[in-house]
């Protein structure tokens, strides 16, 4: 099952995938790596997805994740450009720009996207709602 788990979270949709895949950008170091960025958000937030963020962040919450990874993408934009600016994200590909894959195995993290928040993992894709009822359970 856990082989399964992680098949789902980081399958890609090839349409999504080739969305988002023309926005990914790259850099090349001077001793000729290169690295890649997530795509741009594109969307704007809403008022609800901006309390959800300042709940979270007040969780310590983070999102890990890798820039190839559509469903973090998705993530992403479920939020909007401001709200996801107030919650730390974690480039799990170790070709990923300000890759941090060493946290990422230490985190034992199972897929992407995955949550960390007050300190527990939340393995996928979360709907709004979803993360507003972790948030609302462990504000008490």
């Amino acid at each position: 099952t856990t082989m399964a788990a992680i098949v789902l979270f980081v399958s890609v949709d090839d349409s999504v995938a080739s969305q988002s895949a023309a926005t990914i950008s790259s850099t090349t170091t001077a001793d000729g790596v290169t690295l890649f960025s997530p795509p741009t958000i594109r969307t704007t937030s809403t008022q609800r997805a901006m309390e959800l963020s300042t709940g979270l962040a007040a969780l310590d919450a983070r999102m890990y994740g890798a820039y190839w990874c559509s469903h973090c993408f998705d993530q992403k934009e479920a939020f909007g450009q401001e709200a996801f600016a107030n919650i730390p994200y974690v480039e799990c590909s170790k070709d990923g720009i300000n890759s941090q894959a060493k946290l990422c195995k230490v985190k034992d993290v199972p897929g992407y996207p995955t949550w960390e928040i007050n300190g527990k993992l939340y393995p996928g894709e979360q709907m709004l709602e979803e993360l507003e009822e972790i948030v609302a359970d462990n504000a008490k």
